[in-house]
């Protein structure tokens, strides 16, 4: 079920830029997503602590391990627009097996003093072109389903105003109305 919330009026390129500065909170089961709409451009971002996708926030152990981290990873695809808005997907960003754990790296190489140092998170973002932005009613984020002990808390950002969303476990489907 989704909940919603209104938020105090923020200016975008401020609240844009204080989600990308802003240290991720990292609590494992919580997912943070932001929904932007700005003209006929739609930005979908979200991330997720790592052990929530693989189920280890640790380099793989071996060429198997790495081979399912890189299997679990693959399901975080594009979130599906609602048909009517005509939604063209122009760029996708969602992080790689690489990018968070080099082949060569040695996790032995790290002090382990701070046991929160090496959480790690999975993060993706999604830039569609739409025809008709104001018929985006829903957004659809299919790999959920996969991922279905994730609480997913969501920063609206609509031309009629910014607000929060709740998708609770085993909720793919963000309505806007």
């Amino acid at each position: 079920m989704n909940r919603r919330t209104l938020l105090p009026l923020v200016p975008f390129g401020v609240l844009l830029g204080a989600m990308a500065q802003a240290a991720p909170v990292h609590q494992h089961g919580r997912a943070e997503a932001a929904l932007v709409v700005e003209g006929d451009s739609l930005t979908l971002s979200f991330r997720a602590p790592l052990m929530d996708i693989v189920g280890a926030e640790r380099s793989p152990a071996d060429t198997a391990e790495r081979e399912r981290y890189r299997e679990r990873m693959a399901k975080v695809t594009a979130p599906r627009p609602a048909e009517a808005a005509g939604c063209e997907l122009k760029a996708e960003r969602v992080s790689g097996l690489a990018e968070l754990f080099p082949e060569g790296h040695d996790p032995a190489d790290h002090d382990h003093g701070d046991r929160h140092a090496h959480h790690q998170d999975l993060e993706a973002t999604w830039t569609y072109q739409c025809d008709h932005i104001a018929e985006l009613d829903a957004v659809t984020w299919p790999f959920l389903a996969d991922f279905s002990s994730l609480t997913t808390e969501v920063i609206l950002l609509l031309p009629s105003g910014q607000g929060a969303r709740t998708l609770n476990p085993g909720h793919t489907r963000l309505t806007l109305e």
